[in-house]
Parts: structure tokens; sequence; C-alpha cells
């Protein structure tokens, strides 16, 4: 089994959308499996969550799921099929619909052309056509190309400024939500979250007593500006660099990726680090040098999961993907710094921002940390370690949602009614467990809290021998 701090998002598509695949992907290292439905059918979605369940069963440890949700899909008119876009012409983008050509199109979003300023650089197709707007008008915004080549009909557009406010979600998200939930899926990315508001909106669709985490991309200006708000909502974050790379400057970008990642450090939520970051291995079997660079400079930035995307979906080599992956967890994490938070302590933070602390000083091996809401973990977490956290809980949606956590392992247990049950357990753990080989008179640390069995109790740290 692949061992290692950093988790790893893998995305399910044709190249392994088969049982076997989906084994190897996790027998290789994938932490969370991710179900793309801008592309996976109804029938596709319910055969790759029994994949991951069954492989889930050979392998004897947990995996997660989780589902994208589409989110809205702005694209230009229909174009006739003759357009040509020059280096240097005027091109109009109205807030009218109209069979586009040479001079100009509309949008599925009209709206959005009222976000659209002077000098907002706008991409078509991928960024294939780029423009730059010169001129606001009352309907429409008049721009120059600078990058032509060929229209096509309903491509994808983005812009920087861009704003879907009012562009909700879609009855096809809400028929992946109801999938998800019906398929007692563990998470849900959020497509092109902007504000706390379309968290609250997803929320207000899953069932009242649902577990199922909300997962914020952020992928535009908006959602940059109101990722603290936003985070207040959502249970954790994806750094969706493809369409933020279109949306601002791409030069902003890696700063950008820093400030998310230590928001939601600091505020123990976990974050996804995604897009193109082993894209050459599609039809390579080794990456870039560039690529293992940007791999390993978001490790050192802290996330606490890196996604592959076209990668697993449609490449040829999605196992070996995977494995450069785990090399690059590996060798980037010998240089992570322990990290420390100045705030007001309550009793618990004191606690999980002990932990850690006295496990180096003791030269201890293991955190065996039990917990009802994955708090406690996810809070020990936050400081990056590098001794694992075995995170034990009654709970399985706990166990689900610490699948993205830095560091921790998961393990269900049965539910613990006293002291002498949880030192018993630990010391059980200890001597057996997948992260770390413990030798007799080997200490490990344990947090807890008193009264068992309820949430935001800990208050308990104990050191042992084995």
């Amino acid at each position: 089994m692949n061992i290692k701090p950093v988790k790893i998002v893998s995305t399910i598509g044709p190249a392994t959308n088969s049982e076997e695949k989906i084994f190897e992907l996790a027998q290789a290292g994938v932490d969370v499996f991710r179900i793309n439905f801008s592309h996976a059918t109804t029938d596709e979605a319910v055969d790759i969550i029994n994949w991951i369940r069954r492989a889930e069963e050979r392998l004897g440890r947990p995996l997660t799921i989780m589902g994208d949700l589409p989110g809205p899909k702005i694209r230009i008119s229909d174009i006739k099929s003759d357009t040509i876009l020059e280096k240097g012409q005027k091109f109009v983008i109205s807030k009218h619909i109209f069979m586009g050509g040479q001079e100009g199109c509309g949008l599925n979003f009209p709206s959005i052309v009222d976000g659209l300023e002077p000098g907002a650089e706008v991409y078509i197709d991928d960024g294939t056509i780029k423009l730059v707007v010169d001129e606001k008008k009352e309907d429409m915004v008049e721009t120059t190309v600078v990058v032509g080549g060929h229209l096509k009909p309903r491509k994808g557009f983005s812009a920087e400024g861009l704003s879907l406010q009012g562009n909700r979600l879609s009855e096809r998200d809400k028929q992946a939500i109801k999938l998800m939930v019906e398929q007692n899926a563990h998470a849900l990315a959020v497509s092109f979250v902007q504000s706390k508001e379309d968290i609250l909106e997803v929320r207000g669709l899953l069932p009242k007593d649902s577990k199922i985490m909300l997962i914020a991309k952020i992928e535009t200006a908006n959602g940059v500006e109101n990722a603290e708000q936003i985070l207040e909502e959502a249970d954790g974050m994806m750094v969706a660099r493809g369409d933020l790379g279109l949306a601002i400057p791409l030069a902003k970008v890696p700063h950008i990726q820093k400030q998310l990642i230590d928001l939601c450090v600091r505020h123990a939520k976990p974050v996804i680090t995604a897009t193109q970051m082993l894209e050459s291995m599609i039809s390579k079997p080794i990456p870039t040098r560039a690529e293992v660079a940007d791999v390993a400079n978001a490790i050192l930035d802290r996330t606490d999961a890196i996604m592959l995307s076209a990668e697993t979906a449609e490449g040829n080599f999605p196992v070996e993907a995977v494995e450069m992956m785990v090399k690059i967890i590996k060798e980037s994490i010998k240089s992570i710094n322990v990290y420390e938070y100045k705030e007001r302590k309550t009793i618990s933070n004191a606690i999980t921002d002990s932990v850690g602390a006295i496990g180096d000083l003791i030269e201890g091996k293991l955190i065996i940390a039990f917990t009802e809401s994955g708090k406690t973990a996810r809070r020990i977490s936050r400081h990056r370690h590098q001794l694992p956290i075995i995170a034990v809980s009654p709970n399985e949606a706990t166990i689900r949602k610490l699948n993205f956590s830095w560091g921790v392992h998961p393990q269900k247990i049965e539910t613990i009614n006293n002291f002498e049950e949880m030192l018993s357990l630990a010391k059980k753990i200890a001597k057996d467990n997948s992260c770390e080989t413990l030798s007799e008179g080997d200490k490990y640390v344990i947090s807890a809290g008193m009264p068992f069995g309820e949430t935001g109790t800990t208050n308990m740290i104990l050191v042992q021998k084995v």
C-alpha cells in the first residue's frame, strides 16, 4: 500500500472506466475518485461507484467518492461555418442571441456582457482565440482580436473579471446531486462558486441529515475575492487552475494558489490543487520537469490533495501518473516545515496544536486521534508534522471526509465507551497498522475527548509506549 501524507484525487473517464482499472488506481495510491458529471452519464456513474466500493473491499481501506457538478457552461452562439478571425480585426460580443460570424457573436448567458470591462482579456475555445475588450456599450462590448483562428459554434467562453451572479444550478446539476445522494456518495465539488450563497443553494437540496461534503471550486475572480466567506459554508476548497487561469491574469495564478491553500490550512479545511498537474502524461509515460516542479510546489504550499484530471480520465498512462504523483509526494514532503498558528486557544485547539509538538519532542512514531466529527484530526493535520495521524472514528461519514486531509489515515472503529477501552484499542492500533511499524518501547501520542461519543470535547493528550 502506498502510504503518503498528501492525498491523490483521480478522475475516472474512458481510460479508467472499468472495475480492474479503478482497483489498479486505488492500489497505486488514489484516495478519492472524482466522477465528472460534465461527461459521465447516470448509468456510468452508478457503475463507477459500484466498482470503487468493490476496490475498497479488496484493498481493505476506505475510498472516497466525489461527484463534480457541471456548473454553468458559458458558450458563444451558433457561428457561420466559414468564420475565420484575423489578428487585429474588430469583433463584437453582444447580449443578443444571433447567428454569429465575422462581425461578432452572442452568449448563452447574455448578462455576462455587463461584467466585461475595457482591457479585459477574453478567451474562446479554451484560449485558442484571444480577444481584448476595447469599449463597453449598452448591450455589447467591442473587442480586438489578439489571437485569431477558426471560430467554431457553441465553443466555451471565458474572460477576466467574469461574473456569473444569478447563474446558479442547472437541471443537470440538480440531477447529479440527486444521484449522489441516492448512491450515498461522500462529496460534491461545486463548480464556479462565486459566493457562499452558491454553497448554501446546493446544501439546501441535500437531505437535512446529509453528511455529504461540499467542496467549493474556485475558478473565477469573484470566487477568489470571496474565498474567506465561501469557506465559512464549504467543507473544503479546490483550486481549479484551468478556468481560473482564463478568468484572471495567468501570472497571478501561482500566488492565488498559495493564498487559497494557506486560507484552507489555517481554517483546518481540506484543499485540493487541480488541473494540468501531469498533463504531458496523457500521451507520454513520463512528465516534464516543469510538471514535476509544479506538483512539488503545490505540496510545498501545504496542499492537502493533488488531482489528476485528463491524465487518468483519458490518458494512455493513468496508473503511471498516479505512481509518479506518489514519488513526487514522498520526495517533496521531506522539505515541509512545521507550521504554528497564533490565535485564541480553546481547550480543544490547545490540545490539537500541541499533539504533534509533543510527538516530535519525545521522538514518537505515531499519532492516534479519536474523533467524532473529524475536526480533531484536521486541526492536528494543519501543522504538517511528519508523524502519521491515524484518525479513528465510529462514524462512516467522518472516515470519508478525512480521506481528503494531509497526513490523516482514517480507520473505522466501534463506539468507545470508557477510558480503558480507548487505551486498549490505541495499543492494538499502534502495534498493527499500515502506516508505521512500532517496536517494543516505541512511543505514540493519543488525543481524545471525554466524555466519549460527544463532538467538540477534545481535552486529553496521552503518551504511551508499545
